[in-house]
Protein backbone atom coordinates (compact mmCIF):
# COMPACT_ATOMS: atom_id res chain seq x y z
CA UNK A 1 0.00 0.00 0.00
CA UNK A 2 0.89 3.68 -0.41
CA UNK A 3 0.26 6.88 0.84
CA UNK A 4 1.26 9.47 3.97
CA UNK A 5 0.01 8.18 6.87
CA UNK A 6 -1.25 10.02 9.82
CA UNK A 7 0.56 10.07 13.21
CA UNK A 8 -1.51 8.31 15.88
CA UNK A 9 -2.38 9.65 19.31
CA UNK A 10 0.02 8.98 21.73
CA UNK A 11 -1.82 7.37 24.27
CA UNK A 12 -3.01 4.59 21.85
CA UNK A 13 0.31 4.20 20.06
CA UNK A 14 1.55 1.03 21.99
CA UNK A 15 -1.68 -0.55 21.58
CA UNK A 16 -1.78 0.26 17.50
CA UNK A 17 2.33 -0.95 17.69
CA UNK A 18 0.64 -4.35 18.54
CA UNK A 19 -2.94 -4.17 16.00
CA UNK A 20 -1.10 -2.70 13.16
CA UNK A 21 0.37 -5.10 10.31
CA UNK A 22 0.08 -6.25 6.58
CA UNK A 23 -0.09 -9.61 6.40
CA UNK A 24 0.03 -12.75 8.45
CA UNK A 25 3.61 -14.05 9.00
CA UNK A 26 4.26 -17.67 7.28
CA UNK A 27 7.95 -18.30 7.64
CA UNK A 28 7.64 -19.68 11.67
CA UNK A 29 4.80 -21.74 12.37
CA UNK A 30 6.49 -21.96 15.76
CA UNK A 31 6.63 -20.02 18.79
CA UNK A 32 9.75 -18.95 18.76
CA UNK A 33 12.00 -17.24 16.54
CA UNK A 34 15.33 -16.20 16.16
CA UNK A 35 16.62 -12.32 16.35
CA UNK A 36 19.93 -11.01 14.86
CA UNK A 37 21.58 -7.49 15.70
CA UNK A 38 24.55 -6.55 13.27
CA UNK A 39 26.93 -3.25 15.04
CA UNK A 40 28.66 -0.98 13.37
CA UNK A 41 31.69 0.94 15.11
CA UNK A 42 30.60 3.83 17.72
CA UNK A 43 32.14 6.70 17.22
CA UNK A 44 31.66 8.02 21.28
CA UNK A 45 31.13 6.58 24.68
CA UNK A 46 27.80 5.44 25.76
CA UNK A 47 25.46 3.16 27.14
CA UNK A 48 23.44 0.96 24.55
CA UNK A 49 20.06 -0.10 26.05
CA UNK A 50 18.05 -3.54 24.67
CA UNK A 51 14.33 -3.66 25.88
CA UNK A 52 12.22 -7.23 25.43
CA UNK A 53 8.59 -5.72 25.99
CA UNK A 54 5.43 -8.45 26.25
CA UNK A 55 2.85 -7.30 23.67
CA UNK A 56 0.27 -10.05 25.21
CA UNK A 57 0.10 -7.64 28.37
CA UNK A 58 1.92 -4.29 27.21
CA UNK A 59 4.60 -5.21 30.08
CA UNK A 60 8.39 -5.72 29.97
CA UNK A 61 9.38 -9.20 29.81
CA UNK A 62 12.45 -8.16 31.69
CA UNK A 63 14.01 -5.26 33.01
CA UNK A 64 16.19 -3.65 29.94
CA UNK A 65 19.69 -5.01 29.24
CA UNK A 66 21.93 -1.50 29.59
CA UNK A 67 25.48 -1.58 28.37
CA UNK A 68 28.23 0.51 29.03
CA UNK A 69 30.32 1.18 25.31
CA UNK A 70 33.59 2.78 25.95
CA UNK A 71 35.71 4.81 23.84
CA UNK A 72 37.93 3.70 21.74
CA UNK A 73 35.89 0.69 20.83
CA UNK A 74 35.42 -0.99 17.70
CA UNK A 75 31.95 -2.92 16.41
CA UNK A 76 33.69 -6.51 17.24
CA UNK A 77 34.45 -5.14 20.99
CA UNK A 78 31.15 -3.72 21.37
CA UNK A 79 29.48 -7.30 20.52
CA UNK A 80 31.34 -8.78 22.96
CA UNK A 81 30.36 -6.38 25.93
CA UNK A 82 26.95 -6.83 24.47
CA UNK A 83 26.99 -10.90 24.36
CA UNK A 84 28.19 -11.46 27.82
CA UNK A 85 25.63 -8.88 29.58
CA UNK A 86 22.93 -10.58 27.84
CA UNK A 87 24.66 -14.44 28.88
CA UNK A 88 25.19 -12.49 32.70
CA UNK A 89 21.49 -11.43 32.79
CA UNK A 90 20.38 -14.80 31.91
CA UNK A 91 19.94 -14.71 28.15
CA UNK A 92 21.82 -17.78 27.43
CA UNK A 93 21.11 -18.37 23.64
CA UNK A 94 23.21 -15.61 22.16
CA UNK A 95 25.34 -17.06 19.05
CA UNK A 96 27.93 -14.37 18.03
CA UNK A 97 27.90 -13.85 13.96
CA UNK A 98 30.81 -13.50 11.66
CA UNK A 99 31.72 -9.87 11.25
CA UNK A 100 29.66 -7.80 14.12
CA UNK A 101 26.56 -9.29 15.18
CA UNK A 102 24.62 -11.87 17.23
CA UNK A 103 22.08 -13.78 16.93
CA UNK A 104 19.38 -14.60 20.14
CA UNK A 105 17.34 -17.43 19.81
CA UNK A 106 14.32 -19.13 20.63
CA UNK A 107 12.91 -15.41 21.43
CA UNK A 108 9.20 -15.50 21.87
CA UNK A 109 7.54 -14.47 19.27
CA UNK A 110 5.20 -12.36 21.72
CA UNK A 111 7.93 -10.21 22.50
CA UNK A 112 8.81 -6.73 21.14
CA UNK A 113 13.05 -6.57 20.90
CA UNK A 114 14.53 -2.84 20.93
CA UNK A 115 17.58 -1.24 20.77
CA UNK A 116 18.26 1.93 21.73
CA UNK A 117 22.03 3.62 20.51
CA UNK A 118 22.34 5.19 23.84
CA UNK A 119 24.34 8.41 22.31
CA UNK A 120 26.65 6.22 20.67
CA UNK A 121 26.78 7.59 17.06
CA UNK A 122 26.39 4.60 14.95
CA UNK A 123 24.93 2.35 13.00
CA UNK A 124 22.61 -0.66 13.65
CA UNK A 125 20.00 -3.21 12.24
CA UNK A 126 18.02 -5.70 13.36
CA UNK A 127 15.76 -8.74 11.79
CA UNK A 128 14.42 -11.83 12.42
CA UNK A 129 12.16 -14.42 9.65
CA UNK A 130 8.86 -12.83 8.90
CA UNK A 131 8.59 -9.83 11.36
CA UNK A 132 4.98 -8.59 11.87
CA UNK A 133 6.44 -5.00 12.16
CA UNK A 134 9.28 -2.38 13.30
CA UNK A 135 9.68 1.07 14.53
CA UNK A 136 12.82 3.16 14.09
CA UNK A 137 12.63 6.80 16.71
CA UNK A 138 14.41 9.52 16.40
CA UNK A 139 13.21 10.89 20.40
CA UNK A 140 14.25 14.43 21.59
CA UNK A 141 16.62 17.41 20.18
CA UNK A 142 19.85 15.79 18.24
CA UNK A 143 23.32 17.22 18.51
CA UNK A 144 23.39 18.21 14.84
CA UNK A 145 27.36 18.04 15.07
CA UNK A 146 29.19 14.84 15.10
CA UNK A 147 32.02 14.68 16.93
CA UNK A 148 34.45 16.25 14.07
CA UNK A 149 31.76 19.00 13.76
CA UNK A 150 30.73 17.82 10.56
CA UNK A 151 27.03 18.17 10.60
CA UNK A 152 25.70 14.94 11.80
CA UNK A 153 23.55 12.60 9.46
CA UNK A 154 20.48 10.91 10.24
CA UNK A 155 19.67 7.62 8.57
CA UNK A 156 16.81 4.96 8.90
CA UNK A 157 15.96 1.85 6.63
CA UNK A 158 13.81 -1.20 5.80
CA UNK A 159 15.46 -5.01 5.27
CA UNK A 160 13.48 -7.02 3.46
CA UNK A 161 14.26 -10.42 0.97
CA UNK A 162 14.25 -7.63 -1.62
CA UNK A 163 17.04 -6.28 -0.16
CA UNK A 164 17.99 -3.25 2.13
CA UNK A 165 16.30 0.15 1.06
CA UNK A 166 17.80 2.95 3.34
CA UNK A 167 17.82 6.48 3.37
CA UNK A 168 20.15 9.50 4.78
CA UNK A 169 19.82 12.97 5.81
CA UNK A 170 21.97 15.61 6.90
CA UNK A 171 21.52 18.19 9.93
CA UNK A 172 22.36 20.81 7.40
CA UNK A 173 19.72 19.45 4.79
CA UNK A 174 17.44 19.74 7.70
CA UNK A 175 18.52 23.42 8.69
CA UNK A 176 20.32 21.80 11.81
CA UNK A 177 16.42 21.94 12.95
CA UNK A 178 17.48 18.29 14.03
CA UNK A 179 14.17 17.55 16.68
CA UNK A 180 13.19 13.72 16.16
CA UNK A 181 9.54 14.65 14.56
CA UNK A 182 11.44 17.13 11.96
CA UNK A 183 14.34 13.91 11.36
CA UNK A 184 11.46 11.19 10.97
CA UNK A 185 9.14 13.32 8.70
CA UNK A 186 12.51 13.96 5.85
CA UNK A 187 12.89 9.79 6.44
CA UNK A 188 9.83 9.23 5.62
CA UNK A 189 8.98 10.99 2.78
CA UNK A 190 12.07 9.81 1.08
CA UNK A 191 11.72 5.69 2.15
CA UNK A 192 7.67 5.79 2.00
CA UNK A 193 7.12 6.17 -2.09
CA UNK A 194 9.87 3.14 -2.76
CA UNK A 195 8.86 1.05 0.00
CA UNK A 196 5.86 -1.06 -1.44
CA UNK A 197 8.31 -2.45 -3.66
CA UNK A 198 10.41 -3.90 -0.67
CA UNK A 199 7.20 -5.71 0.45
CA UNK A 200 6.91 -3.04 3.16
CA UNK A 201 4.69 0.28 4.41
CA UNK A 202 5.88 2.95 6.38
CA UNK A 203 3.41 5.33 8.64
CA UNK A 204 5.05 8.70 10.30
CA UNK A 205 4.35 8.91 13.43
CA UNK A 206 6.24 11.84 15.00
CA UNK A 207 9.54 10.67 16.60
CA UNK A 208 9.03 7.21 14.83
CA UNK A 209 8.81 5.64 11.49
CA UNK A 210 6.69 2.35 11.69
CA UNK A 211 7.25 0.00 9.36
CA UNK A 212 4.48 -3.12 8.24
CA UNK A 213 5.85 -5.95 6.02
CA UNK A 214 4.18 -7.97 3.82
CA UNK A 215 4.80 -11.49 4.87
CA UNK A 216 5.23 -12.81 0.83
CA UNK A 217 8.56 -10.43 1.43
CA UNK A 218 10.03 -11.79 4.58
CA UNK A 219 10.32 -15.33 4.18
CA UNK A 220 14.10 -15.03 4.82
CA UNK A 221 14.83 -11.94 6.64
CA UNK A 222 12.94 -8.23 7.59
CA UNK A 223 14.46 -5.57 9.83
CA UNK A 224 14.77 -2.66 10.17
CA UNK A 225 18.41 -0.62 10.56
CA UNK A 226 18.48 3.08 12.03
CA UNK A 227 22.05 5.08 12.98
CA UNK A 228 23.29 8.66 13.42
CA UNK A 229 26.92 10.54 13.77
CA UNK A 230 25.14 12.76 16.40
CA UNK A 231 26.35 12.04 19.88
CA UNK A 232 22.85 12.33 21.34
CA UNK A 233 20.60 9.42 22.78
CA UNK A 234 17.48 8.64 21.38
CA UNK A 235 18.24 7.17 18.09
CA UNK A 236 16.91 3.19 18.38
CA UNK A 237 14.78 0.52 16.56
CA UNK A 238 12.45 -2.52 17.77
CA UNK A 239 11.09 -5.19 15.54
CA UNK A 240 7.72 -6.71 17.14
CA UNK A 241 7.70 -10.88 15.76
CA UNK A 242 3.97 -11.35 16.76
CA UNK A 243 1.75 -13.42 14.26
CA UNK A 244 -1.69 -11.81 14.26
CA UNK A 245 -4.66 -14.08 14.12
CA UNK A 246 -6.73 -11.61 11.53
CA UNK A 247 -5.19 -9.64 9.32
CA UNK A 248 -6.41 -6.81 6.82
CA UNK A 249 -4.75 -5.84 3.41
CA UNK A 250 -5.69 -3.16 1.65
CA UNK A 251 -5.11 -2.74 -2.25
CA UNK A 252 -4.36 2.05 -2.74
CA UNK A 253 -6.94 3.20 -2.74
CA UNK A 254 -7.56 5.48 -6.11
CA UNK A 255 -10.55 8.42 -6.14
CA UNK A 256 -13.23 6.40 -9.18
CA UNK A 257 -11.23 2.66 -9.26
CA UNK A 258 -12.17 -0.19 -7.52
CA UNK A 259 -10.05 -1.55 -4.45
CA UNK A 260 -9.59 -5.08 -2.95
CA UNK A 261 -10.23 -5.75 0.50
CA UNK A 262 -8.43 -8.81 2.02
CA UNK A 263 -8.70 -10.32 5.55
CA UNK A 264 -6.63 -13.27 6.26
CA UNK A 265 -6.09 -15.43 9.19
CA UNK A 266 -10.34 -15.80 9.92
CA UNK A 267 -11.94 -19.06 10.76
CA UNK A 268 -12.51 -21.10 7.75
CA UNK A 269 -16.12 -20.42 6.44
CA UNK A 270 -17.35 -17.35 9.17
CA UNK A 271 -17.81 -14.30 7.94
CA UNK A 272 -15.89 -10.95 8.40
CA UNK A 273 -16.54 -7.39 8.64
CA UNK A 274 -14.89 -4.56 6.90
CA UNK A 275 -15.06 -1.31 8.60
CA UNK A 276 -13.45 2.22 7.65
CA UNK A 277 -14.25 5.46 9.35
CA UNK A 278 -13.12 9.20 8.44
CA UNK A 279 -12.93 10.31 12.14
CA UNK A 280 -9.67 8.76 13.11
CA UNK A 281 -9.05 6.03 15.53
CA UNK A 282 -11.33 5.90 18.81
CA UNK A 283 -13.15 3.07 20.56
CA UNK A 284 -16.88 1.83 18.98
CA UNK A 285 -18.17 -1.59 20.76
CA UNK A 286 -19.84 -3.84 18.51
CA UNK A 287 -21.86 -6.06 20.19
CA UNK A 288 -23.01 -8.50 17.72
CA UNK A 289 -19.40 -9.42 17.23
CA UNK A 290 -18.24 -8.90 20.92
CA UNK A 291 -15.29 -6.94 19.47
CA UNK A 292 -14.31 -3.13 20.31
CA UNK A 293 -13.32 -1.24 16.85
CA UNK A 294 -10.27 0.75 17.09
CA UNK A 295 -12.52 3.57 14.95
CA UNK A 296 -14.21 6.17 15.63
CA UNK A 297 -17.94 6.26 14.21
CA UNK A 298 -17.27 3.29 11.80
CA UNK A 299 -19.33 2.90 8.57
CA UNK A 300 -19.48 -0.65 7.24
CA UNK A 301 -17.91 -1.54 3.73
CA UNK A 302 -19.23 -4.84 4.09
CA UNK A 303 -19.26 -8.56 4.52
CA UNK A 304 -17.93 -11.25 3.24
CA UNK A 305 -17.10 -15.01 4.02
CA UNK A 306 -14.09 -16.82 4.49
CA UNK A 307 -13.03 -19.33 2.33
CA UNK A 308 -11.41 -22.69 3.25
CA UNK A 309 -8.04 -21.10 3.99
CA UNK A 310 -9.45 -18.70 6.09
CA UNK A 311 -9.25 -15.46 3.30
CA UNK A 312 -12.19 -13.55 3.16
CA UNK A 313 -12.59 -11.05 0.35
CA UNK A 314 -14.36 -7.89 -0.80
CA UNK A 315 -13.99 -5.23 -3.66
CA UNK A 316 -15.41 -1.48 -3.64
CA UNK A 317 -15.29 1.17 -5.90
CA UNK A 318 -13.55 3.89 -4.49
CA UNK A 319 -15.93 7.59 -4.04
CA UNK A 320 -14.61 9.72 -7.62
CA UNK A 321 -14.42 12.73 -4.84
CA UNK A 322 -12.50 11.31 -2.15
CA UNK A 323 -8.76 12.25 -3.55
CA UNK A 324 -6.73 13.58 -0.09
CA UNK A 325 -9.59 12.21 2.35
CA UNK A 326 -7.23 9.87 4.93
CA UNK A 327 -9.40 6.65 5.42
CA UNK A 328 -9.54 4.58 8.43
CA UNK A 329 -9.79 1.00 8.16
CA UNK A 330 -10.41 -2.62 9.92
CA UNK A 331 -11.75 -5.79 9.37
CA UNK A 332 -13.81 -7.54 12.57
CA UNK A 333 -15.16 -11.31 13.21
CA UNK A 334 -16.91 -12.99 15.87
CA UNK A 335 -14.42 -11.95 18.70
CA UNK A 336 -11.59 -11.32 17.03
CA UNK A 337 -10.16 -7.99 15.11
CA UNK A 338 -7.38 -6.85 12.56
CA UNK A 339 -5.16 -4.45 12.40
CA UNK A 340 -6.28 -0.88 11.42
CA UNK A 341 -4.64 -0.25 7.99
CA UNK A 342 -4.33 3.63 7.12
CA UNK A 343 -4.31 5.50 3.57
CA UNK A 344 -4.98 8.40 1.77
CA UNK A 345 -6.58 8.31 -0.81
CA UNK A 346 -4.50 8.87 -4.41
Amino acid sequence: MSGQQEPTHPHRRAMLAFLFAIGLTTAALGDTKSVEMKFSDPMTAGKVTISFNDTATGRKARDDIEVDIPDPCNAEQKEELISAKLTSKGITNVRSLSGAGLTMTAIDTKIEVGFDNGGTAEHDVIQTEGPTSASVHFSGFFEPFDVNRQPAVFTAGIVTDVGELSATISAQELNFQTDGPIICQALFQRLAPRAPQFGAQINYAGDRLEVYFDPAFTVNAGGVDWGTTSPSAGCGGSLLIENPELTLTVDPLRAGASAAFSASGAVPRSTVYFYYSLRGIGDTYLANLNVTLDLLSPVTIGSARANSEGVARLTRTVPANSRGVTVYMQAAANEDLSQVVIQRVQ
